[in-house]
């Protein structure tokens, strides 16, 4: 009975350790690896492990006689595609800035993360909006405001006025029985008082940083932008469903292409707003 070839054993073998060394050398050499290096190391570790499974379960197969090596290549070929897609990805989340993307925009965190998220910058905070009612329902959010400009932050909220035209794009009344013309405008008139509250507050102090609010007579508001100094997650609103159940994607880094795409998004529709 002739015995089976032992040699793509040997290969998957010798070839499983040497991605083993090469990972192993990848953590254990390279000081303060950056993100790629990290994934790639991962992913060679991965590959070894399998290919070393692989080998195992081939030996073992054939001494009960069996020959798993087609289906076992094949399940390896499909990691190796999804590997590539990863690999993608990553590529394309380094040169975008994106970070993180949320089917539903009120999986990123509750309110109370919002807000210490808020408190946290140093720099520059932008809020864009039709309304951003939410906002001013955070714990001490006017007075947490004051504090940040006080301290040295520059902060503009934009938000649609109440008269605009266009108010009502926005409004699907016959699908979400809770929302009305009306209600948005009433929703407007809450947040205007309490920004506006917020800039009569700073008017005689001392301020290290600065403060604007303004409102939207013509033009549309498509999505939501909350930029932190070198952060910007943008809820891209839906007409189907309410804000906090549309899609949010969450960006790191000023020079990124999707952050000065969004941050282009504001600053024209800040210049053709109107100071309030």
């Amino acid at each position: 009975m002739k015995q089976p070839t032992r040699t793509p054993q040997i290969v998957f073998l010798l070839l499983g350790g040497l991605l083993l060394v090469i990972a192993y050398l990848l953590a254990t050499l390279i000081v303060n690896p950056s993100e790629s290096t990290k994934f790639w190391t991962s992913s060679l570790q991965n590959i070894a492990f399998i290919i070393l499974t692989i080998v195992i379960i081939d030996f073992l197969w054939q001494i009960i006689g069996g020959e798993p090596v087609r289906e076992t290549l094949t399940a390896l070929a499909a990691t190796l595609s999804e590997m590539r897609s990863s690999v993608v990805l990553l590529e394309d989340s380094k040169k975008t800035g994106l970070h993180r993307l949320f089917s539903v925009s009120g999986a990123l965190g509750s309110h109370r993360e919002w807000m210490e998220r808020l408190k946290r910058s140093r720099s520059h905070v932008d809020l864009l909006g039709y309304t951003l009612h939410v906002w001013t329902r955070g714990e001490n959010f006017e007075q947490e405001m004051v504090s940040m400009v006080k301290a040295g932050v520059h902060a503009r909220i934009l938000i649609m006025d109440e008269t605009n035209s266009n108010l009502s794009s926005f409004v699907n009344e016959p699908q979400i029985s809770s929302i009305s013309v009306d209600a948005v405008q009433a929703e407007i008139g809450v947040a205007k008082k309490a920004f506006m509250s917020i800039a009569a507050t700073l008017e005689n102090e001392t301020l290290l940083g600065s403060y604007e609010f303004r409102t939207l007579k013509e033009g549309l508001v498509v999505c939501q932008i909350c930029r932190t100094d070198s952060r910007l997650t943008a809820v891209q609103y839906l007409y189907s469903v309410v804000a906090s159940r549309s899609p949010l994607v969450d960006v790191r880094g000023a020079d990124t292409e999707l952050f000065q795409v969004y941050m282009e998004e504001f600053e024209t529709l800040w210049s053709s707003a109107q100071p309030s």
